[in-house]
């Protein structure tokens, strides 16, 4: 990993989380320690990273993220601000985009405003190792995703405070096609059923299905409004906004059948 912070102020650790390809032996070949986790499950995973490493402050990123360059050398600077620090996750996508990619640009991985809500993505997240410990780290119980919101407002309800380190910057590319956005809304719609279960914060989609039949309503859930779009973008965005909505729906309908939590 190409970082301006000096290469033996870090080190670099890869979890092997159940992999079926050469993950392994290409972030070994890279430099990076790597060690395995064999239950696939993304709290596992971190869990087991952080059990590893050596530091006192852990910076968590994704496979599919590239940090910039200054990324450890950003959050080095903001530690000192909070026990926990978010940065922002920019949405790459191809040139010139597909309406997907378009729409993904358009609200996915608003860390900054996350923050304001208590809560950001392990995509881009910083955690001293006494905050971590003390919270007892990311809760395996979650099978899909929300353990990264889940810990953040753990953290938070023990006193554990989460800032926003603008510089701290990593690139994840968009979805380029609709399979892989409704996957990932299905899994949205059973977490946040679970999270609500688990921790009292969460929204299950399947009570207000409104946004299902008015894409307005469905835009206005991820924080999107007419006057940001022009007509004809609007019209396709809302169209992407009702199906990923109704991705949601299932999820959460999904989560309670099988009572998650």
């Amino acid at each position: 990993m190409n970082q301006t912070l000096a290469r033996e102020r870090f080190e670099v650790l890869v979890v092997d989380n159940a992999s079926r390809d050469d993950t392994a032996a290409v972030a070994r070949r890279g430099g990076a320690t790597v060690v395995a986790e064999r239950i696939p499950n993304r709290a596992r995973a971190r869990n087991r990273g952080a059990a590893a490493a050596r530091s006192e402050l852990f910076a968590f990123t994704d496979v599919d993220c590239v940090p910039d360059a200054t990324w450890l050398e950003a959050l080095l600077s903001c530690a000192p601000t909070a026990p926990l620090l978010a940065g922002p996750v920019r949405v790459t996508t191809a040139d010139p985009p597909n309406a997907v990619e378009r729409f993904e640009s358009l609200w996915r991985f608003s860390q900054e405003a996350w923050v304001e809500q208590g809560w950001a993505a392990t995509a881009n997240l910083c955690v001293h190792r006494h905050a971590f410990e003390s919270v007892g780290g990311l809760d395996p119980s979650y099978r899909h995703i929300a353990e990264d919101a889940d810990f953040c407002i753990r953290a938070g309800r023990a006193g554990l405070r989460l800032a926003y380190c603008a510089h701290a910057a990593v690139s994840h590319h968009a979805e380029e096609r609709v399979a892989p956005l409704l996957r990932r809304a299905f899994f949205h719609g059973w977490s946040s059923s679970q999270a609500l279960r688990r921790i009292g914060v969460g929204h299950e989609a399947w009570r207000e299905p409104l946004p299902l039949l008015r894409g307005g309503r469905a835009m206005a859930q991820i924080g999107l409004s007419p006057t940001m779009l022009e007509p004809a973008e609007w019209r396709k965005m809302r169209r992407l906004a009702r199906l990923t909505y109704g991705a949601r729906v299932a999820g959460s309908i999904w989560a309670t059948f099988h009572r998650a939590g």
